[in-house]
Parts: structure tokens; sequence; C-alpha cells
């Protein structure tokens, strides 16, 4: 992060040129994290006891899957993860997604 902003289109270039996953920068007391999504996996199961974590939807497909419900968002959509929601994201055709979540949490 240069200049006080992030560029997303830029960082997922960098990830993708790497091939490398996932990055993450702190700002503000909130965790930004850039993940691309392999197609066709399966998500860890987590939660976040005491915070929200937000998801938005750079490009692909995601899939956002808790015990109860799952919901598929596209690229432009997002969705608020609760505090404590146990959850996974996955992805049929591959993905990259950018996670804000809270530090104090």
């Amino acid at each position: 992060m240069s200049g006080g902003g992030l560029d997303f289109a830029a960082e997922f270039q960098r990830l993708r040129d790497a091939g490398q996953s996932e990055s993450t920068t702190c700002a503000g007391g909130v965790a930004i994290r850039l993940v691309r999504v392999v197609g066709g996996g399966e998500g860890r199961w987590d939660s976040h006891p005491s915070t929200t974590e937000t998801a938005i939807v750079w490009s692909g497909d995601f899939r956002v899957e808790f015990r109860d419900s799952t919901l598929n968002l596209d690229p432009g959509q997002c969705c608020v993860v609760p505090a404590g929601a146990e959850h996974r994201g996955t992805s049929k055709c591959g993905a990259e997604v950018i996670l804000f979540t809270n530090l104090a949490g």
C-alpha cells in the first residue's frame, strides 16, 4: 500500500504474475485480504468470534457457504459474514475476492 491507497487491480495482477494466492494489508484497524480462489476446491470452515467479515467479489464466481444456507455471488456483489458464523468460500471456476476484517475482533 502506498500513498494511503491500495490498487486492487494492480495487486491482483501482481499475485497472478507471482503465482501467489493471497496478500494482506492492514489499514486503519482493518485487515484487507486479496485472495485468488482456485476453482473446484472446497474451502476450509472458518469463523470470527468477535468481528464481521465483508467479502467483495472482484472477478469470477464465489460461493459463501454457511452451515444452513449458501450465497452465490458474482463480480461486484458482496456479503457480510456475521460475527461467530461458521462459513467457507468456494468457487466453481475460480474467483478473486477482497475480504475486510476488523483487527480489533
